[in-house]
């Protein structure tokens, strides 16, 4: 919403406030309403996708995954971390839907989970 949008409905709220009661009741009524009609489960999912690129190295991850799959030992090395602090951001980010793993024998391969995620990332500015 643009401010002159916001600044626009919040005089209105002040004024309806210190006019009629009513009124401001009614209007905060159906503020709540729009905010209850949000998708809940979709705002989850958004929040945890924001929150899994939120995090420097968990981008690293996915500029790596975006170069070609990788096994832990893999971006371990590439990274600098540890093994553990390694799989701690990768379950973040195939929990968030970002990335998801293969298996091929005995080793594990990560690689993003959507093509669409490329893009994103390659997207946002710098």
């Amino acid at each position: 919403m643009s401010d002159k949008k916001t600044e626009s409905a919040l005089k209105r709220l002040c004024a309806l406030s210190s006019q009629n009661k009513e009124d401001a009741e009614k209007y905060t009524q159906e503020l709540k309403k729009i905010a209850g009609d949000i998708d809940k489960k979709e705002t989850r999912t958004n929040s945890d996708f924001f929150k899994a690129l939120g995090d420097e190295n968990r981008l690293k991850i996915i500029y790596l995954l975006m170069k070609r799959d990788m096994c832990v030992c893999e971006m371990v090395a590439a990274l600098e971390t540890s093994q553990p602090t390694t799989s701690h951001h990768l379950k973040i980010l195939e929990n968030a839907g970002l990335i998801e793993r293969k298996r091929k024998g005995q080793w594990v391969f990560y690689g993003i989970s959507n093509p669409k995620i490329t893009e994103y990332v390659k997207s946002i500015p710098v």
